[in-house]
């Protein structure tokens, strides 16, 4: 169970010896990937796109085809985490389609790496609706280069009539922004907006499920903590400064994210993610008379929820049931594939 090195009576633990070279493969393949991506940048400048520009999906598909070779970081964690997919084949060929699922902490962990597996695998340019917040921060040209909107009902309606596949996460900057004895669960308002959108526009809505990023971190300090802070009020100012008073419905406290432990403050252990999505629910069936209906819009509603939620409870046994849910066996197995994250 063990192996000697070149001195005398000095005894070294095989698993050790692995783990130590593990990392060490581990450490190489990521300055590899490093220096990919520089010569990827100076190959070709990212070029800065409008929201407005990117109406069809044609412009985002091709910036997110290159997503990985322009974003070393997110092609490092793409080869720690090696997300893994189920469900693909229940995405449908058709369009228009509305994907409904969970947002996870901070938000920007997984979906990009998500956005980047659709569009390379079934050649679908997901178009996130983005909070006009986003666009006033240093993110917001970032988003709009992979096909993010602005989230408004204009915007909405063109992506829909341009039979793009539009990204919607009901639970918004409330869910990104997690307390704690909140992982993994959903934290949707009751209002059924995105199914009448939906049922408005015939849309097929693919309920759908991340699991991954709420594990890997442990909140510190959550919203609430935060806003009855010294911080709080600053906070509240700066919100109101920004277009998001208490006149505007905006609570400072559900828009705050934590301050949460991972490998670093804010960033997460390198988990796993896993994605799943369910089959595909139509909706150019109901009536003009239904859509105006409460109790069919609630119905609806609550369907696309229990699906996300059991897609949740399906990745979580999923999950146990992984062998390399780990990241010395996932290291390994993608050091023996001779895979680069890409």
């Amino acid at each position: 169970g063990g192996g000697f090195n070149m001195e005398p009576q000095t005894f070294v633990p095989a698993a050790t010896k692995f783990e130590k070279n593990a990392a060490l493969a581990t450490a190489n393949r990521a300055a590899a990937i490093a220096r990919d991506a520089k010569a990827a940048r100076r190959r070709s400048k990212p070029r800065k796109l409008d929201s407005e520009e990117s109406l069809t999906g044609e412009v985002a598909g091709a910036a997110i085809e290159r997503m990985l070779e322009e974003m070393p970081i997110y092609r490092l964690w793409n080869w720690l985490c090696r997300p893994e997919f189920f469900g693909l084949d229940n995405i449908p060929d058709e369009k228009p389609l509305i994907f409904v699922g969970n947002h996870t902490m901070y938000g920007i962990y997984d979906m990009p790496l998500m956005i980047y597996e659709l569009r390379k695998r079934k050649g679908v340019t997901l178009r996130g609706l983005a909070h006009p917040l986003h666009y006033a921060s240093a993110f917001g040209d970032l988003l709009a280069r992979y096909g993010a909107v602005k989230a408004t009902p204009r915007n909405c309606f063109k992506l829909i009539e341009a039979g793009e596949s539009v990204l919607l996460y009901p639970g918004g900057a409330r869910e990104v922004a997690k307390r704690r004895g909140e992982a993994n669960t959903l934290i949707w308002k009751e209002e059924t907006d995105f199914v009448r959108l939906a049922m408005r526009h015939g849309c097929t809505i693919v309920p759908f499920a991340a699991l991954g990023v709420d594990d890997a971190f442990s909140i510190a300090l959550d919203s609430n903590d935060i806003m009855a802070s010294p911080a709080g009020e600053p906070i509240r100012r700066m919100f109101a400064d920004m277009g998001a008073g208490p006149d505007t419905g905006i609570d400072p406290a559900d828009a705050i994210p934590p301050i949460a432990m991972g490998l670093l403050p804010f960033v997460p252990t390198p988990s796993r993610l896993y994605f799943n999505f369910m089959e595909p629910i139509r909706t150019d069936h109901y009536t003009v008379e239904q859509l105006e209906d409460k109790e069919v819009c609630s119905a609806l509603y609550k369907h696309v929820k229990h699906e996300v939620e059991g897609s949740i409870e399906f990745l979580r046994v999923k999950r146990e049931q992984d062998p390399i849910s780990g990241l010395l066996p996932r290291a390994v197995l993608n050091l023996a594939e001779f895979w680069d994250g890409n």
